[in-house]
């Protein structure tokens, strides 16, 4: 079965786009794409979830590195490689540096799919880890709203304890039966109350 793949491929040449998406295909994937030549056609694509950027290196009026650059300044962490016939060693290092993850020469397939299966494993991969990441730091805020739950919810049990010991001990001291007494005893009542509904936070 194929696997799905939406690739956003930057690239002048039709001709050069349609053996690229042969290739892919022969190599397993079903496309979904769109070819772009200008900086203002990429801009109009970069909101859409692609899988991969594969861009030519030098193209009339827009640079690959133009490409990487503005992929890279959206903040995107999608796979971005080039397929070139004309990068040569020192200026293909210096896209790596600014963010390429690698770079192939046309027409060399044995390299374009191995670089491709390995970008999409590692940007799983990456995905993964900054989804536990997000994961960690919700638990941890839970872990400190939890502790300051039980925090507050200690102390108010010490208050809620001072008022119940308060009216047993004033309804100790007035007449049985009296007005004040059953005033005391309310109090105390809904003190116990107050402590019950602390004990459930202090369970939270």
């Amino acid at each position: 079965m194929a696997t799905p793949l939406r690739a956003l491929i930057v690239e002048d040449s039709e001709n050069d786009c349609i053996l690229l998406l042969s290739t892919l295909r022969s190599g397993g994937y079903a496309i979904e794409h769109k070819r772009v030549d200008t900086a203002a056609g990429l801009k109009a694509t970069l909101d859409d979830p692609w899988d991969i950027v594969i861009s030519d290196f030098s193209m009339p009026g827009f640079r690959g590195t133009d490409a990487l650059a503005m992929v890279r300044e959206r903040g995107l962490d999608v796979p971005f490689i080039f397929l070139s016939g004309t990068i040569g060693e020192e200026m293909a290092a210096s896209a790596m540096r600014a963010g390429a993850q690698d770079y192939v020469i046309k027409g060399n397939v044995a390299r374009l799919l191995p670089a491709i299966e390995r970008e999409l494993r590692e940007a799983g991969a990456r995905r993964e880890k900054k989804q536990v990441e997000h994961r960690l730091r919700q638990l941890e805020k839970f872990e400190a709203l939890g502790k300051l739950a039980g925090g507050v919810a200690h102390d108010f049990n010490n208050v809620i304890g001072a008022i119940m010991g308060w009216a047993e001990i004033g309804a100790d001291r007035v007449a049985e039966g009296s007005q004040e007494g059953k005033l005391f005893r309310k109090i105390g009542d809904q003190a116990r109350r107050a402590a019950g509904l602390t004990r459930q936070l202090l369970a939270y």
